[in-house]
């Protein structure tokens, strides 16, 4: 096993936070003794060892290996969130109508935009990129992205902003001109500790994102980084399983992480175990390290895989997982018809309606902007789209019934 360098991640965190803060205007920053300069977007590439997955798994792979372009991605994309779209009986998203809309603008219905529905992942990744899109349209890009010069020709990897690299590509396929380059801070050597601060930062990774991240990380504490001549596979995060913490380091390795606790990292390592089927699933649906923690109590890969595949199909909580990971006779549950009898029933329609109706009733005796800031304060973004879908539906379905 390789000695850990010398120097610790304390002077790494100090370099860290030169560049920790970069959510100020490229004035503030050029304040702070940091160039900000525009690059052409073709002359950017993103860093295939990144932890967040942007694309969707088969385009990125497209995409890192040179088969298509950018514009070529993200068409590909598009198609693909049509096709999930017509699947479930939704139309196909109006992503003029997204980028024309203007974030800052409070007064707009969102239904006029938003079809009731719940979206697929697909969707729903993709309008995240659009929404920051709409953003940079309407109020400019706040944040230069980080980068770093890979050779002397004159082309850059991208340490941090992966997001709005491709928010700028989807401007320049909608809008056309005036955003074929973004503002970049180039950085003598890129760091993963500053990766990992900015991924923390700015949205909470998925399960299989923060096992990424903490292989990252823990590889580069002994020195081990990955080799950009060749397709980065998931093999290579997983090399982390090899290694300890550190002494002396734990701390600051929770604290990249975001702050997570000691009994989480053991958790979130175990996770690379998991075949790479598995680690596809668990980015596209964003499952979570509760529920998939059962999963690796199955021995059998193949087994893990439809383990997987149901959970996402049938929605299971970690307790049902749990349920069939124990069983003893999972193969037989997963190729038999009658899987739901073997986990713990859904909520009762009856008992969610007695709840419903009795909540409704206090509706108007409440202030409502403090509902909404409560709810979103208390919920991911993504759980709170979720349920704004689920309860345009619901309230679909009531209507019509009414009306009839």
């Amino acid at each position: 096993m390789a000695k850990r360098r010398s120097r610790g991640t304390r002077a790494l965190l100090e370099e860290m936070g030169d560049l920790g803060d970069l959510a100020h205007s490229p004035a503030e920053i050029s304040g702070r003794g940091l160039k900000v300069v525009s690059i052409v977007l073709d002359r950017i590439r993103p860093d295939p060892a990144q932890p967040r997955r942007v694309l969707p798994e088969p385009i990125r792979s497209e995409f890192l290996s040179g088969h298509i372009n950018a514009r070529q991605a993200l068409e590909r994309w598009e198609a693909l969130v049509t096709d999930e779209a017509l699947s479930l009986g939704r139309p196909r998203p109006d992503w003029q109508a997204l980028l024309d809309r203007n974030p800052e603008d409070r007064d707009a219905d969102p239904i006029t935009v938003d079809p009731p529905g719940q979206p697929g992942p697909e969707e729903e990744l993709l309008r995240a990129i659009v929404a920051t899109a709409a953003t940079i349209r309407h109020g400019g890009q706040v944040s230069p992205i980080t980068v770093s010069e890979v050779d002397a020709g004159g082309y850059y990897r991208i340490e941090t902003g992966e997001r709005r690299y491709w928010a700028h590509h989807w401007l320049t396929m909608w809008v056309s001109e005036g955003f074929e380059q973004i503002q970049c801070i180039i950085v003598p050597k890129a760091s993963p500790w500053r990766q990992a601060a900015e991924n923390t930062s700015r949205e909470s990774l998925s399960a299989m994102a923060m096992a990424r991240q903490l292989a990252t990380l823990l590889l580069d504490l002994y020195d081990i980084r990955p080799d950009y001549t060749r397709p980065i596979p998931n093999d290579w995060y997983r090399q982390a399983l090899e290694y300890r913490v550190p002494r002396g380091e734990g701390a600051n390795l929770r604290a990249a992480m975001g702050g997570i606790e000691r009994s989480q990292l053991s958790r979130i390592q175990a996770l690379l175990r998991l075949p790479d089927p598995v680690w596809e699933l668990a980015d596209r649906y964003r499952l979570e390290e509760k529920r998939l923690r059962y999963v690796l109590k199955v021995k059998d890969a193949a087994l893990q895989v439809r383990l997987v595949q149901l959970m996402v199909e049938e929605n299971l909580s970690a307790e049902q997982v749990k349920r069939l990971a124990e069983s003893g006779n999972l193969e037989e549950l997963l190729t038999g018809v009658d899987v739901a009898s073997s986990i713990p029933n859904k909520p009762n329609p009856a008992r969610v309606v007695s709840r419903w109706t009795r909540l409704v009733d206090q509706v108007s005796e409440v202030d409502l902007d403090v509902v909404a800031d409560e709810w979103v304060k208390r919920a991911e973004p993504e759980t709170v789209r979720q349920q704004m879908a689920a309860l345009r539906r619901l309230l679909e379905l009531v209507e019509k019934r009414v009306s009839d």
